[in-house]
């Protein structure tokens, strides 16, 4: 009988230590994000057959309340202005090695889709990809580019601003 009782605390000790209270993380309703990395493939384009570097730019993100991209229904939202959820400059090196923007129309209002679609609020964290295009072509050369990025969430709160490694892609001169 004695053997019994302690198998049974054991069992019940066992229980209560694999059981134990999830305590979800305390992360502010305004999203943070952190550059993780980026990858760079050529790629031909399968109409043109036309080649291309792609590159693919991961960022780290946190928020609290999990309200975290957007449905196509309200992508035309006034609220979202000129930026869409997802903003990402491109900074050009000059000869002076500084960086300086050059806008790209492919990046005038950009959007990630809901994150966390059951819309239970929550605290949420996970990585985000984004790759864009870059075509070669006689007018283009390799060039040495930055990203800078930010993010958005539903409530219109702002995360940081980021930087990204640099890169070499071809850019129309």
């Amino acid at each position: 009988m004695k053997g019994f009782v302690r198998f049974l605390l054991t069992i019940t000790l066992l229980a209560s230590a694999t059981t134990g209270c999830f305590t979800p993380p305390d992360y502010s309703p305004v999203p943070e994000i952190a550059f993780n990395s980026m990858d760079k493939f050529e790629v031909i384009e399968p109409f043109s057959k036309a080649k291309q570097d792609s590159v693919i730019i991961t960022i780290e993100f946190k928020d609290g309340d999990g309200d975290l991209g957007e449905s196509p229904a309200n992508r035309d939202d006034p609220r979202y202005g000129e930026w869409g959820n997802y903003e990402l400059k491109t900074l050009r090196r000059t000869t002076g090695n500084q960086f300086v923007e050059f806008p790209l129309p492919g990046n005038n209002k950009l959007f990630f889709p809901i994150l966390k679609p059951d819309g239970k609020k929550g605290p949420i964290e996970g990585r985000l990809d984004y790759s864009h295009y870059f075509p070669h072509s006689n007018n283009s050369r390799p060039t040495t580019v930055k990203f800078q990025i930010r993010v958005r969430d539903r409530a219109l709160n702002v995360s940081n601003v980021i930087e990204s490694d640099t890169i070499s892609v071809h850019l129309l001169q």
